[in-house]
């Protein structure tokens, strides 16, 4: 279970890293401090360590025998975030990609390096929508992972290194990053697939007009701005994947590229969801419009008829409001209770025409 950060919803950090400067910063809304831990495993060995944020070097820590696994999490210390990726052969404006969560999905091959920066969707315990920009970043036997959070994002990958899992423990770093893109990838598809569960269900509560539908209009723009999300997320993650599948840095062997190709199809399926939600937000928006009309219809519709009931009763009591001197049934014994027995059966009467031609 994911343990969600608490963000106050005032706060706000007016960092954009939009222009060229010597020095970047964390330009997003996480205040966890930073911490650095080290997993190193090869077919014999498994171990993890914890790493200070101030050390002077990195690199130090690296065993040429193993594939070495930093996590980063937490980026309010931009400075060492710097150091490490500049230590790994990067540049500062790598740093910046990482240190922007509003920074667009790319994936960025080098020679010896290549750099993953994307955004990971899930929803928590209170089944609110949650956006974590991570990056990854990948050169021989190290991988890099930097999120925002203190968040187990890749608990499933630690647990996969731990099982053995598809022998990763005998594989190169390539196998290690399908199982750290695979958690995103499988939290985007969780989150599409229930938004696109949300949506058919706000759908059969519209159809049925019985149901009461006063806060259906927010319900609907509170998925529309789910969707969003989920779609800003995963539409250029799915175009830039293709560059994986071409790669020929080594990192992608071609006996894990089957699992690349999984990876692809998920996205797509990922896509073709979110296309199949922007379809149902835009009939639902008609249908709440139509529902609204028809209510609005059916409310006009009964006072129309309480109208016309009572029209031709105000016909006579008008009539025999005048203040004429020659009304004979004014004088009658009887006029009041032949008024009230004729208004009543002139009210029955429009009633029972009515209800014979189907007008409710």
């Amino acid at each position: 279970m994911r343990r969600r950060e608490y963000v106050h919803p005032h706060k706000r950090k007016h960092i954009s890293n939009r222009h060229l400067a010597d020095r970047y910063f964390y330009a997003g809304e996480h205040d966890t401090v930073t911490r650095i831990s080290l997993t190193q495993y090869n077919a014999d060995t498994l171990h993890t360590r914890e790493i200070k944020t101030n050390e002077t070097s990195f690199k130090k820590f690296v065993d040429g025998n193993s594939i070495n696994w930093f996590q980063v999490s937490g980026l309010t210390d931009s400075e060492a975030v710097t150091r490490i990726v500049n230590e790994f052969g990067m540049h500062n404006l790598d740093a910046k990609d990482i240190l922007t969560p509003q920074h667009v999905v790319k994936i960025e091959e080098y020679d010896k390096h290549m750099l993953i920066v994307l955004n990971s969707s899930y929803y928590d315990t209170n089944m609110e929508i949650n956006s974590e920009h991570i990056s990854i970043l990948i050169t021989g036997n190290v991988v890099i992972s930097f999120t925002e959070s203190n968040n187990p994002v890749f608990e499933n990958a630690y647990k996969a290194i731990e099982s053995n899992m598809l022998n990763i423990r005998r594989k190169n770093s390539g196998l290690l990053l399908a199982f750290l893109l695979n958690t995103i990838i499988a939290n985007l598809v969780e989150s599409a697939s229930k938004v696109e569960e949300m949506l058919e269900d706000i759908e059969e509560t519209l159809l049925d007009i019985k149901n009461d539908q006063g806060n259906m209009g927010l319900l609907i723009q509170q998925r529309r701005k789910e969707y969003m999300v989920i779609r800003k997320n995963s539409q250029p993650l799915k175009e830039q994947f293709a560059k994986l599948l071409r790669t020929e840095n080594g990192i992608i062997s071609s006996d894990i590229l089957p699992i690349y190709n999984d990876l692809s199809d998920q996205l797509q399926f990922i896509i073709q969801t979110t296309e199949s939600c922007r379809e149902i937000i835009s009939s639902l928006v008609d249908l709440y419009i139509s529902n609204n009309d028809l209510r609005m219809n059916a409310i006009m519709k009964r006072l129309t008829i309480v109208s016309t009931i009572f029209i031709p009763l105000t016909f006579l009591a008008g009539i025999w409001g005048m203040n004429f001197k020659m009304m004979p049934e004014l004088d009658w014994q009887y006029g009041y209770g032949i008024a009230w027995s004729l208004m009543l059966l002139t009210a029955i009467s429009t009633w029972l025409y009515m209800r014979k031609k189907d007008w409710f």
